[in-house]
């Protein structure tokens, strides 16, 4: 279902931490019309001072507010978006229990605790989904992975996808897969920076200035990204034909190989992959 054009959504975001701040800028940035933001943390500055710098962002016929109480975002907000840290979901969820109706909407995007063990804590009522974005929300080239649970109507479903899409790229996939996508999409922008790093530091001690390694970096990376989203071409593919036999790139390439960087990356997945069933099971 698409937004009523005409009608207002009221959501309401608890928790305006790095996650929850990076979404309500990806809103307002992206010109979302018709959202009224309800905004509350348990440090009350970050959520006033997110409303203020946030003011000047906003089109027509949308707001955007510091809550005085939790109790406040809880009663006037349709879906409400719970980004707060893990530890924190379950003292969280307690408080909401048994203050939400059947036609409002959870939506977690508090990692590694599936849905089930959110509704035993929650109680009966609203419909709950889970989230997965990243931090390029903030600018609309985010990705969000949603998983909705059982039984959530497709109307539901459909509200929290248009909500989200113009974050970035959104897919709704089962919940059993959210978790790879915590590490592939959530931890891989930090392990792309290292690799980003690691090839600066290469220049610089090549002989070149920090300051047009970084330049190059970014540029290669960004031609990458443009060439693999416009292209469809696998890595792999565009890889092969960047690396002719004999050149300098195929070079470095088998002493990549030779240095097992790609089993690295891989262990890193699953790495971040086990954290976050770590999370899921410590819930």
């Amino acid at each position: 279902m698409r937004q009523n054009q005409d009608k207002s959504v009221a959501v309401g975001v608890i928790g305006v931490g790095n996650m929850g701040s990076a979404l309500v800028q990806g809103w307002l940035r992206t010109g979302q019309s018709r959202i009224n933001l309800l905004l509350w943390d348990k440090v009350e500055e970050l959520a006033h001072r997110m409303a203020e710098s946030s003011s000047h962002s906003l089109t027509a016929g949308s707001t955007v507010r510091a809550a005085g109480s939790w109790e406040d975002v809880v009663a006037h907000s349709e879906i409400l978006f719970l980004v707060v840290k893990p530890k924190d979901a379950s003292g969280l969820l307690g408080l909401l229990r048994g203050r939400l109706a059947s036609r409002q909407t959870v939506v977690s995007a508090m990692a590694g605790l599936p849905l089930s063990w959110m509704r035993s804590v929650l109680g009966p009522g609203p419909s709950l989904l889970r989230i997965m974005p990243n931090l390029a929300v903030r600018l609309g080239a985010g990705v969000l992975a949603v998983t909705a649970e059982p039984g959530t109507s497709r109307r539901t479903v459909e509200q929290v996808l248009e909500l989200v899409k113009p974050l970035g790229v959104v897919r709704l996939v089962s919940e059993e897969e959210l978790g790879v996508v915590t590490a592939l999409s959530g931890s891989g922008p930090g392990f792309l920076a290292v690799m980003m790093e690691a090839l600066e530091d290469g220049a610089v001690a090549a002989g070149l200035s920090r300051r047009v390694a970084r330049v190059l970096v970014r540029q290669a990376a960004k031609e990458l990204a443009q060439r693999l989203c416009e292209g469809g071409d696998s890595a792999a593919a565009t890889g092969a034909l960047l690396a002719e036999a004999g050149s300098p790139a195929a070079q470095g390439l088998a002493l990549l190989e030779e240095r097992g960087v790609r089993e690295a990356f891989a262990a890193a997945v699953r790495a971040a992959l086990e954290r976050s069933r770590s999370l899921a099971a410590a819930g």
